[in-house]
């Protein structure tokens, strides 16, 4: 993996959710050893990024720039270091209960 991005916020995530930091660093393991085909492909505003289960009801939620490029959604979320990222970069942008991460990811966007 070339690059991993914790956007602000991720890390405040992980000290919030201490009780599960093994069980999410496994997850980001997974992630980063085979991050196309690994989460499940969200919808709607978040189309493009990725979630990822690490227990019952918490998920990661991240973005794989080679993905997010080969099925066209850069020109959504408009990133603006685009050019510049390396395909083979993860963004993690959440980490928490379902509803409260697909909130904190609509805020956190790549942007």
């Amino acid at each position: 993996m070339e690059k991993i991005i914790f956007r602000p916020g991720f890390e405040k995530d992980l000290k919030i959710y201490a009780n599960i930091r093994k069980a999410t660093q496994k997850k980001i393991d997974n992630i980063l050893e085979a991050p196309m085909g690994f989460g499940e492909p969200l919808k709607g505003d978040l189309c493009g990024f990725s979630s990822c289960p690490v227990k019952k009801s918490f998920i990661v939620i991240y973005v794989y720039c080679r993905e997010c490029r080969l099925k066209g959604y850069q020109e959504i979320h408009r990133c603006p270091d685009c050019d510049e990222t390396p395909d083979e970069t993860i963004t993690f942008l959440t980490l928490g209960p379902h509803d409260a991460a697909y909130k904190a990811a609509k805020k956190r966007t790549l942007r």
